[in-house]
């Protein structure tokens, strides 16, 4: 009898475990769209996280997602180192998404600064799009 007690309870607490594992956020430019049309960026760098996607904010960072769903396309993120308890200020970084094609989420980071990249997993290009102004030789 004892027994059954204590599966009732330690089932329900194992499937959240177990879920909280799978969160992924899915962006209002990925919502019914095919998976071809649907790129994926999966966060390898557990202290980054995205807490914007082009103008649209909203708390969704703060549930630590793993995965993140977009259209495919030009997108604007913003993304915040978490240092401690604390979270950095946050790095704005324009990235191209090809449809159906997975990204990582890298970051590096020292005791002054940090970056990160977003890197298309297959190839390992980044999706960082250059501004050509910064990159034009000067007169």
């Amino acid at each position: 009898m004892r027994h059954d007690v204590v599966l009732r309870f330690i089932a329900p607490v194992l499937s959240c475990f177990t879920l909280t594992g799978c969160i992924h956020y899915e962006h209002k430019s990925a919502e019914g769209k095919p998976w071809d049309e649907v790129a994926t960026i999966r966060q390898f760098d557990k202290s980054l996280s995205i807490s914007k996607i082009d103008d649209d904010t909203s708390l969704y960072w703060l549930a630590r997602q793993t995965e993140y769903r977009l259209g495919a396309g030009r997108h604007k993120l913003s993304v915040k180192h978490a240092i401690g308890t604390e979270y950095s200020w946050p790095v704005e970084m324009t990235v191209d998404l090809e449809g159906g094609r997975t990204y990582g989420l890298y970051g590096t980071s020292s005791m002054k600064w940090w970056y990160y990249e977003v890197r298309d997993l297959e190839t390992g290009r980044s999706a960082k799009v250059v501004d050509p102004a910064a990159t034009a030789a000067p007169n």
